[in-house]
């Protein structure tokens, strides 16, 4: 699991530096799969995914309850997607994507720092060897 969560986090972290860089590609890419209906899936999928794994794993890392929040809002955004269903997932990021666009950099950052919190979060402690 925590290499799991691992490789998400620097999937997280590539896509921050992604934004900063050249927020344009992934936000064309949103546009271009707009009303494709694997990005709905994926979105719904990797949501559910990504939260059982982070409810699961939370007890190996250094700060438990934040992750299994993280993982239950996960899921919580998967069901929401379900409920309203495609055609209003597809509405929704329609209308988010140029209102979020001049903030891209920002929300770089912001991945950038979750993705650091993700490894320190499952990264080993120390033991002090006794002396």
């Amino acid at each position: 699991m925590n290499l799991i969560i691992k490789i998400f986090a620097i999937l997280t972290i590539l896509t921050g530096i992604s934004l900063l860089v050249k927020p344009e590609g992934i936000i064309g890419l949103i546009n271009d799969n707009i009303e494709n209906i694997s990005l709905y899936i994926s979105a719904i999928v990797a949501r559910l995914v990504l939260g059982g794994i982070f409810i699961v794993a939370a007890g190996e890392s250094k700060f438990p309850h934040v992750l299994k929040f993280f993982g239950y809002l996960f899921i919580i955004a998967a069901l929401i997607f379900i409920i309203i269903g495609q055609e209003n997932f597809q509405d929704f990021i329609a209308t988010i994507i140029p209102a979020v666009k001049p903030f891209a950099p920002i929300s770089g950052l912001l991945c950038i720092v979750f993705g650091g919190f993700l490894i320190y979060a499952f990264s080993k402690k120390k033991e002090l060897e006794p002396q």
